[in-house]
């Protein structure tokens, strides 16, 4: 049997390295995350989240649903993590393995406005616009994936996940990273992605799709995220876990400290998932970075972002895991 390694994109790999942290750096980094697991705990808001913690030997308090994470399981997570999965396409030539140390450049979300590109003034985006860039997107031969770019303000916000969803699988040919933040809308997509993909089952097996469940800094699981991720690790969807903590704000103002608030968020998202289903496709991102003094916002794009996101990249390739960054 002849493999066609060009068909999955593996050879896709133009990029430089920026080495940030030293291998004692990530050792310390990885400890530290662990005592803080351990002794702090994450903050978990969904009930089933809790009680699958607490089947597995956690400490839980439910009346602050803290909920105390043992070491042994977090590294045994580590271990069950797949270093790579396949990021099926809709169109099987656009598939994609990401994992190692080659980068593949996804778009960024998600936007409620943008410049119209006619008039040049600022906006709310539509469904329109959501459409275009998805067709935009999808003629970008550098572009491995589809992340949905903008909120469609023309629709009331809890529809906007599953028109995103929509747009994506009507109008791409590539793999969708799609943010879905309730379990009724990740039912929704995986209705969507089954009738392109032949069968729910034949969607387990192949997902045109990953989730994306984002944890709240500092060390707070949402309730809505966490139940998508649950159900994402049970049916066979990937999920990437993606921490935006900011430093200065919602972590310690230190970078190397914010990594460990980012770390500890990630592993203990990644470390249910793997109790949920050991395989489960898993990605450790990052949009960290530091809050914008003036605005109190996030800074995208700071140079404090890029050393962020560089050295999330690191602790991934420490752990085996595919990562996800946002650029700086």
């Amino acid at each position: 049997m002849t493999i066609n390694y060009q068909q999955a994109n593996l050879l896709n790999a133009g990029s430089f390295g920026l080495n940030v942290l030293s291998p004692d750096d990530i050792e310390q980094i990885h400890r530290a995350t662990l005592d803080v697991l351990w002794s702090i705990g994450l903050k978990v808001m969904s009930p089933r989240a809790r009680t699958i913690f607490g089947d597995h030997g956690c400490p839980v308090d439910e009346k602050s649903q803290i909920v105390k994470i043992r070491p042994d399981l977090v590294e045994d997570a580590i271990q069950s993590t797949p270093a790579a999965y396949r990021a099926h396409a809709i169109d099987p030539a656009n598939d994609y393995v990401p994992g190692g140390k080659k980068t593949g450049f996804v778009n960024f979300g998600e936007a409620a406005q943008l410049i119209d590109p006619v008039t040049r003034k600022l906006r709310d985006a539509t469904k329109a616009d959501v459409d275009n860039t998805v067709r935009f997107i999808d003629k970008l031969d550098n572009v491995v994936g589809w992340e949905r770019p903008l909120t469609p303000r023309d629709l009331d916000e809890d529809m906007a996940s599953i028109y995103n969803a929509y747009s994506f699988f009507k109008h791409s040919s590539k793999h969708g990273f799609l943010g879905i933040y309730s379990v009724e809308h990740f039912e929704a997509a995986v209705k969507m992605g089954a009738v392109l993909a032949g069968g729910e089952d034949k969607l387990s097996q192949a997902p045109l799709f990953t989730c994306s469940a984002d944890p709240v800094s500092p060390l707070v699981l949402t309730e809505e995220a966490t139940d998508v991720l649950i159900e994402s690790c049970k049916f066979g969807i990937p999920i990437k876990i993606n921490g935006l903590g900011l430093c200065g704000g919602t972590t310690c103002v230190d970078l190397a400290s914010t990594l460990v608030t980012h770390n500890s968020e990630v592993l203990g998202s990644i470390t249910l998932g793997q109790l949920v289903r050991k395989g489960a496709p898993m990605v450790y991102g990052s949009s960290t970075s530091i809050m914008d003094l003036r605005t109190t916002l996030a800074a995208m794009g700071a140079p404090e972002m890029a050393m962020l996101s560089a050295a999330v990249a690191k602790l991934a390739q420490f752990y085996k895991m595919p990562s996800w960054v946002g650029g700086g």
